[in-house]
């Protein structure tokens, strides 16, 4: 394969990673929660999530096989931002994003005295798919920032 290829797969493919990162976060998210009542605006960012995870997916893969393709080997530390930004990205879409979804159908049918701890389950779960999310962010832009060292236009 071409190097031209590999660069743009490379960048096409953390470009559209961390832009999703960004919009989501900062455009998305914030006007659904302004402009809907809260419980819709959490359905329909439930909705959203399995799409946001998969773009992370994908997008993580095609970085790994230009890398692979490259030589890894030389990859250092845009290896350990690749591998900062797939292991936050796995961890809140197959663990993190699931169990907050468990607890959200339970707290629809839960009793009141039963719904704090519920409260309390997921609000420690966002915190923590909020803190993943920024570590992907932060790698992520990491990234960008090694492999526009030797960028030349």
């Amino acid at each position: 394969m071409s190097s031209t290829l590999l660069n743009f797969i490379y960048l096409l493919s953390l470009v559209c990673w961390v832009g999703s990162i960004i919009f989501f976060s900062f455009f998305v998210a914030p006007v659904v929660f302004k402009n809907l009542e809260r419980e819709k605006a959490g359905e329909l960012i439930g909705i959203i999530f399995p799409r946001y995870y998969k773009i992370g997916y994908v997008c993580g893969a095609l970085v790994l096989m230009v890398l692979l393709l490259t030589g890894i080997e030389t990859a250092g530390l845009k290896g350990c931002a690749w591998g900062i930004m797939m292991l936050g990205t796995l961890c809140a879409g197959l663990a993190v994003n699931p169990k907050a979804k468990i607890i959200k159908e339970k707290l629809r049918e839960a009793s009141e005295s039963d719904k704090p701890e519920l409260e309390a389950r997921f609000k420690t779960l966002h915190s923590l798919s909020v803190k993943l999310n920024a570590a992907v962010l932060f790698a992520g832009l990491w990234l960008l920032w090694l492999s526009s060292i030797n960028f030349k236009l």
